[in-house]
């Protein structure tokens, strides 16, 4: 009994030994994980925890033109109400994974008046309550037609537009205090806001008791309105009305804009005005899109030749990201504009049985059929070699496969 006594006694000092060993090595082990060595592996965390990245994806189309066959195939005469989501329904599908959706609003909405058709437009606010239900949340307003329904027509439309929470809406105002809110954005942990000018309202003046109404656009204006939020925001972006109708190339005055605008700081412009396509440009590190073409409307007038009515039906998406970095050691913060890419897009008529009248949707390329358009692969071309004229680094979307 005394043996069996002692060899038990002596497994139990053999374990309690063991586990002694055991834990003198775990805790080794901790300790020198601690330690603040040089190790290259542990000096790549502290580099990495220093700089902070912040990315938010853009897109932006062209004009809502919308003529009165386009606002006819959406008017339903049993309700008596407007419904453009079947128009829009590509649209929605293409925009919606997107931080930021652009568009231009060409024409006004004056709730206080009936539609109207060119040359003096006005557009029933149900397609502004449609392209922000699909999500759109970035709108320019100063068009040339801005004041086509007077001043009372701009400022019902202007109001209408500034009663809508959650989008940036810009160009048109109620008031000269609404005008110099510059209202800042935030998304993704990105500041930004969008300056709107046209290059006129067609002849009819803006009244000189309110000239807050529409920005026109001069240098001295858009200089001021530049310094007044640059250093308040990580991006800015200005939407350009300008150019001349139909000309698939920017003119001179066009580039000379850009330019400046570049040189004072706007990260992206936007053009339109010309209802086609034109080309795109890096000014330094400025990203410009001289003109986005139309994205939906009705131009099929009979003085239009048959250059302007097909050059009219198309329009592109533009895309890219805007990446922030953020070096907390050393306070600097960088901006950049990257994967900038293109979809063209085509405005489709045709006569929809069952309204029993001609309808209108709005076909991204990358979804292009035959049954739409017979051509497609050669207008493709076309406009993508007038997109790429100043730079060909743009991923323009392909064709789907056949």
């Amino acid at each position: 009994m005394r043996l069996k006594a002692k060899y038990k006694k002596l497994l139990i000092t053999i374990a309690i030994v063991f586990a002694s060993i055991i834990l003198l090595f775990v805790g080794y082990r901790f300790l020198e994980n601690k330690k603040p060595i040089n190790n290259p592996s542990k000096n790549e965390e502290v580099v990495e925890d220093t700089i902070k990245t912040y990315k938010a994806s853009l897109i932006a189309t062209g004009d809502g033109l919308i003529h009165s066959n386009v606002y006819s195939a959406a008017y339903n005469s049993y309700t008596k109400t407007y419904n453009f989501l079947d128009m829009l329904s590509y649209t929605k599908e293409k925009i919606k994974d997107y931080d930021l959706k652009y568009y231009n609003q060409e024409t006004v909405f004056d709730t206080s008046s009936s539609p109207s058709n060119y040359p003096h437009f006005n557009t029933p606010p149900a397609f502004g309550e449609n392209m922000l239900d699909i999500g759109f949340n970035l709108i320019s307003l100063a068009t040339n037609h801005s004041m086509d329904m007077g001043k009372t027509g701009a400022l019902n439309s202007a109001k209408w537009w500034e009663d809508k929470n959650g989008i940036l809406a810009t160009g048109m105002f109620s008031s000269e205090e609404k005008r110099n809110e510059y209202k800042i954005m935030e998304v993704n942990g990105i500041t930004y806001t969008m300056l709107s000018y046209t290059y006129g309202t067609n002849g009819i003046p803006i009244p000189k008791d309110a000239p807050y109404l529409v920005n026109l656009f001069d240098e001295e204006t858009a200089l001021k309105d530049i310094e007044a939020v640059r250093d308040k925001i990580d991006v800015l972006i200005v939407a350009m009305h300008w150019g001349q109708e139909y000309k698939q190339d920017a003119t001179e005055t066009q580039r000379e804009q850009a330019k400046f605008l570049a040189d004072h700081g706007v990260d992206i412009i936007l053009g339109t005005h010309s209802h086609c396509i034109e080309p795109w440009e890096m000014i330094d590190d400025t990203v410009v899109f001289y003109s986005f073409g139309n994205f939906i409307s009705g131009q099929n007038h009979s003085e239009n030749t048959a250059f302007v009515r097909k050059v009219s039906s198309f329009g592109m998406f533009a895309t890219m990201d805007i990446v922030k970095t953020v070096d907390t050691k050393n306070n600097k913060t960088e901006i950049k504009i990257e994967n900038i890419g293109a979809d063209l897009n085509y405005n489709y008529k045709f006569y929809n049985q069952e309204k029993k009248k001609y309808d209108y949707i709005v076909i991204p390329f990358s979804k292009m059929e035959s049954k739409y358009l017979d051509n497609y692969q050669e207008l493709y071309q076309e406009f993508s070699n007038v997109l790429t004229k100043y730079d060909d680094s743009i991923k323009i979307e392909p064709l789907p496969t056949l």
